[in-house]
């Protein structure tokens, strides 16, 4: 997956979530961030179908999912125990054909297929850039892209003058389709350049535990322009953005070193938003028009951090030191995510109504995966 994390998206969110999206989504986030919340994950053999899943794509043009459609098509994958990464869009309430099937059966969406909503984000140009369109012989209709890729001259002219259109839409697992998966009509779904070899083949954390700052150097070797971070014990940890610092306890300090990790890489995805960086912090006003901007931040960091647990394998081992006595145990996951179940509970307590706590969510987890890629996949 390649991702310029350099450029801060432009989603604003902000239209009113509609009732059917309210109605679908809220119940599945509720439930996600219960079972998070009082440790259910104890009970699942493999703990990363708690994880983001990065991997989901779109299996009608094979291109993959970004920001908070991860978070929302994450949580569906793992309310219903899909296997599969590919997802195809459908008009609202459809149940029509998709494809022109290759053999006498038809392709039909399932009897009680769950359809997800999703953002569907089109960058369009603007009146005023339509008009510069028509004036140099274009038809106001075309793509932003087609401009930006054949018509550099113009593009120079008309790029500042786009927006970004935004609409709810249904997505539905290829596993909700008849006569797809398994069958010849498999071989329509598109999927993206290498899709399993880069999930086999996916760069997993290092987690060299005996000394933190050659932990701190691993895990932010592709992080470019890196923050300082300064040791000591400190009540609290935290990030400073005019200092660009961050304070933290060494991990022998703490409760265990799964508390290190999510509090290091809680305040790393901070300091991805410092305007050396993301500008994230300079531009939030932009994202958070009707929400408290500390709150959006503090989900930005959690759900930043609980995207990079996907980065870890599950048979990871850690390693911690006590008075030159060497311990060795699994990296407990399951420890995080009900850290982070309640850490989202309680941020979400100050929105009064489920709209609004959708639509924070929503922005927190379009910024949190652009600072998760920030520090660990800054293509």
């Amino acid at each position: 997956m390649v991702i310029n994390t350099k450029q801060v998206r432009e989603r604003t969110f902000g239209k009113v979530t509609p009732d059917w999206v309210i109605k679908r989504v809220m119940p599945v986030i509720e439930n996600a961030i219960k079972k998070w919340e009082i440790g259910i994950t104890k009970n699942v053999k493999n703990t990363s179908l708690f994880n983001f899943q990065s991997s989901q794509y779109n299996a009608s043009y094979g291109n993959y999912y970004q920001g908070s459609n991860i978070f929302l098509l994450s949580l569906w994958k793992h309310s219903f125990d899909y296997i599969h990464d590919g997802w195809i869009a459908m008009g609202k309430g459809s149940k029509n054909l998709y494809y022109s099937s290759l053999n006498d059966k038809p392709i039909k969406v399932k009897t009680k297929s769950r359809a997800v909503p999703v953002i569907y984000s089109d960058k369009r140009f603007t009146d005023e850039g339509k008009k510069i369109l028509v004036e140099n012989k274009l038809k106001p209709t075309i793509k932003v892209w087609e401009v930006k890729k054949n018509y550099p001259e113009i593009w120079e002219l008309v790029k500042g003058k786009t927006f970004y259109f935004e609409r709810w839409h249904y997505l539905f697992s290829v596993e909700n389709f008849d006569n797809l998966l398994g069958t010849k009509n498999e071989t329509l779904l598109k999927t993206p350049k290498n899709h399993n070899e880069s999930i086999e083949n996916k760069e997993t954390l290092k987690l060299d535990t005996k000394n933190d700052e050659k932990f701190i150097d691993d895990i932010t070797i592709n992080m470019e322009n890196k923050p300082n971070i300064k040791f000591g014990l400190h009540k609290v940890s935290n990030y400073k953005p005019l200092q660009d610092l961050i304070s933290i306890r060494p991990s022998n300090e703490m409760l265990d070193f799964e508390y290190f990790y999510e509090t290091l890489v809680h305040e790393l995805i901070h300091s991805t938003g410092h305007e050396s960086r993301t500008s994230r912090h300079k531009n939030q006003l932009n994202f958070t028009k009707g929400h408290e901007e500390r709150s959006t931040e503090e989900l930005v960091a959690e759900l930043g951090m609980f995207m990079s647990l996907d980065r870890i394998d599950e048979k990871t081992k850690i390693h911690t030191y006590h008075n030159d006595l060497k311990t060795e145990k699994y990296f407990d996951k399951k420890q995080v995510h009900n850290n982070v179940g309640q850490y989202l509970k309680s941020w979400l307590s100050q929105d009064n109504t489920k709209a609004k706590k959708i639509e924070k969510l929503m922005i927190a987890s379009e910024l949190a995966n652009q600072g998760e890629r920030y520090i660990f996949d800054p293509k």
